[in-house]
């Protein structure tokens, strides 16, 4: 719209439906989006579709995540706060923030790549990230190195009149590299009280009472907002996730894990979260969790923890209060 294209035609082409102005329930499958953004770029001519929409994304519409990591204090306390929270926003992507020596690392990936060029994705993916860190300091992002995980492409240098640093291409992660005094350069769009809200609120929303990390733990928080989480099955939760359920069980048994344990993981976590912070009855709870009996749950819940749940539940709100 920005380019005056009509993005009907543009949707349609990748199977998507414009005409819906209501969000997705469900998100959407990278294999659409990776195609509506090659769409995009065809008809616009425009090779670096993807850099272009990270580079002049609107702020003024942003996700509830950005809007709070625009009001942390610091790069640093801002791209802490992105990683802890993008995995439950973004089910097809992975974050990973770390550090090595004198330089930081920033990778975001997406979670499955199926078949489809995953380019465009990749370099939108990086480019919003710097755009947001020059958004939020107003001034020069210092990178040292910047890779992505599609081959190189025929025309590279507007990534690298972005950028201006060094590319690689065909690497093992999206990822900025930067030095690890950058951390502490002050956001000027910092708003102490209101990252302090949003990250309350996002603490209690997300954490369900536990952390959790790894793809097992976003499979664990993806079951436990599911209910009943008994009639879940990998289809439907890879569905939910945007992911092929061979994708999903892959994941899994990655980190040692079959569905049905993450599933019984999920349970363990969603039971012990409202024995302790809700006042539903042992029987609503087992019910809850998809057991048709009360005597079921006990058993069940006894394996995992060693004590009954009720016992469970009073041990808890006793220390607690």
């Amino acid at each position: 719209m920005d380019r005056e294209v009509d993005p009907g035609p543009v949707f349609e082409a990748s199977g998507l439906d414009y005409t819906n102005n209501e969000e997705y329930d469900l998100p959407l499958p990278l294999e659409s989006v990776a195609a509506l953004f090659e769409h995009a770029a065809q008809v616009t001519n425009n090779q670096t579709m993807g850099l272009s929409m990270g580079r002049d994304f609107h702020f003024e519409s942003s996700s509830l995540l950005i809007v709070a990591m625009l009001a942390a204090p610091s790069v640093g306390s801002g791209l802490t706060f992105l990683n802890q929270y993008d995995h439950y926003i973004d089910s097809g992507i992975t974050t990973h923030y770390q550090s090595k020596g004198d330089t930081v690392v920033f990778s975001a990936d997406l979670i499955d790549m199926g078949s489809s060029d995953m380019g465009q994705l990749n370099e939108y993916l990086n480019g919003f990230l710097v755009q947001t860190l020059l958004t939020a300091t107003r001034t020069t992002v210092p990178l040292i190195r910047v890779t992505f995980r599609h081959k190189q492409p025929a025309t590279t240098q507007a990534l690298r009149d972005f950028f201006n640093c060094k590319l690689e291409f065909d690497a093992q992660h999206n990822s900025i590299y930067l030095p690890a005094s950058f951390l502490n350069q002050p956001f000027l769009t910092s708003n102490k009280l209101m990252f302090r809200i949003l990250a309350n609120a996002m603490e209690t929303y997300f954490s369900m009472g536990n952390k959790t990390s790894g793809f097992v733990g976003k499979v664990c928080r993806q079951i436990m907002l599911e209910d009943p989480i008994g009639n879940l099955d990998s289809k439907s939760i890879a569905r939910l996730m945007g992911l092929s359920t061979r994708t999903l069980r892959r994941r899994l048994s990655e980190e040692g894990f079959t569905f049905n344990e993450a599933k019984n993981l999920a349970r363990e976590r969603r039971a012990k979260y409202l024995l302790v912070n809700s006042r539903a009855s042992l029987t609503e709870i087992a019910f809850d969790l998809g057991y048709s009996e009360l005597s079921a749950f006990s058993r069940a819940f006894r394996s995992w923890v060693g004590e009954s749940p009720q016992a469970y539940r009073e041990n808890l709100r006793a220390l607690l209060d």
